[in-house]
């Protein structure tokens, strides 16, 4: 079996910045480092858009506050973290990204980066985001689906 060369990376950088139901797409420099993409965040975080409502409120949850982004005043208020994948699939785990380190060394471009914020003793709290279908005929009610064999018979 023969191995086609790894893919070369471009020199700039797409990056979908995820959190809540929010994503927000960040170019950068490969050499630019995570500590600058915390800066997008940050101004990302900080824009108007969150306080607009929801343009499409019948597709949102009935708790709207469990799914609201928590303000932020500073790059200190949160992290950046990328998902643990294993064998290729995301294991709803997430690691931390320092904030020095060049991007072309940690991520690849179109990589989802995850926000983190920190609690008000600075801990971490979990990831929350939700993945949207991509359009609403995708959607389909979860106690509808069934398993493979079920849907084979």
């Amino acid at each position: 079996m023969v191995r086609a060369p790894p893919r070369i990376q471009p020199r700039t950088f797409i990056l979908l910045l995820k959190t809540h139901k929010l994503t927000v797409f960040v170019t950068l420099p490969s050499t630019a480092t995570v500590g600058d993409v915390k800066l997008e965040a940050l101004s990302a975080l900080q824009s108007s858009v969150l306080e607009n409502p929801e343009p499409h409120p019948e597709v949102m949850d009935e708790d709207q506050s469990e799914w609201q982004v928590p303000p932020v005043e500073s790059v200190d208020d949160f992290e950046l973290a990328r998902a643990v994948k294993a064998q290729g699939r995301p294991t709803g785990k997430y690691e931390k990204l320092d904030s020095g380190v060049q991007l072309k060394t940690v991520l690849v471009n179109w990589d989802p980066v995850f926000v983190q914020f920190k609690d008000s003793n600075g801990g971490l709290l979990p990831v929350k985001v939700s993945i949207p279908p991509v359009s609403p005929e995708d959607y389909e009610d979860p106690s509808t689906q069934k398993g493979k064999r079920k849907a084979e018979e």
